[in-house]
């Protein structure tokens, strides 16, 4: 299980070995690159174990859901690594026992005894991912304010990468929660996933006035 909201109070922050003096704007971006790359680096950790999980291929949307999301994260990892040279940043080590509590670091472990494995690992990648979007709604702000383009144009199309790939665990989690439930032997409604997709959907397209 995650341990987001534990209460750990280490600072999640890279420090770039830039100086202020004259550089405030540029510091500021390269230290949120540098998170955003931690932060990619932490969510591949799952993805090549929950791959190779014998569990994970007998749920195809799964397993392309999963592999999808893994490609666009090695993706990622080299733009950010590209862009926060081309910053003049430094990537550093100090931040990953905080992403690591952020975003469960005993998974591994708890995976092993879990009767749901694949939907929970589901579960988890999505909150990693919706915490992914978050930061990259940050860096695309900051860039955009601070007038550095070539960082907002990235953290817009990592931004709406991981968009996508959370509306699509959104729509396969349903099936894959009520399969792994009937292979443990639960007797399960017919037709409930997409009873409970339409309902989600839904709900999703009720509150979508907030962005107006």
């Amino acid at each position: 299980m995650s341990d987001i909201g534990t209460g750990n109070e280490q600072s999640i922050r890279y420090d770039s070995s830039v100086t202020d003096g004259g550089g405030n704007e540029r510091h500021s971006i390269q230290t949120y690159v540098s998170d955003m790359l931690a932060l990619e680096r932490h969510i591949a950790l799952p993805l090549k174990r929950q791959l190779g999980m014998d569990d994970t291929s007998k749920y195809g949307p799964a397993l392309a859901a999963i592999a999808t999301i893994e490609g666009l994260n090695d993706a990622h990892v080299m733009a950010l690594d590209q862009c926060l040279q081309q910053l003049g940043g430094h990537e550093a080590s100090a931040i990953k026992s905080a992403w690591a509590s952020l975003l469960g670091a005993g998974a591994a472990a708890i995976d092993s005894v879990r009767k749901t494995k694949v939907s929970k690992n589901l579960r988890d990648d999505y909150t990693a991912l919706n915490l992914a979007a978050i930061s990259y709604t940050m860096l695309h702000a900051t860039a955009v304010g601070l007038g550095d383009t070539t960082t907002a144009d990235l953290a817009k199309r990592h931004l709406c990468d991981y968009a996508r790939c959370i509306m699509q665990i959104v729509q396969i989690i349903p099936d894959v929660v009520l399969e792994e439930l009937q292979d443990d032997g639960e007797s399960v409604q017919t037709g409930a996933a997409a009873l409970i997709r339409l309902q989600t959907n839904e709900i999703w397209k009720s509150q979508a006035d907030v962005t107006r």
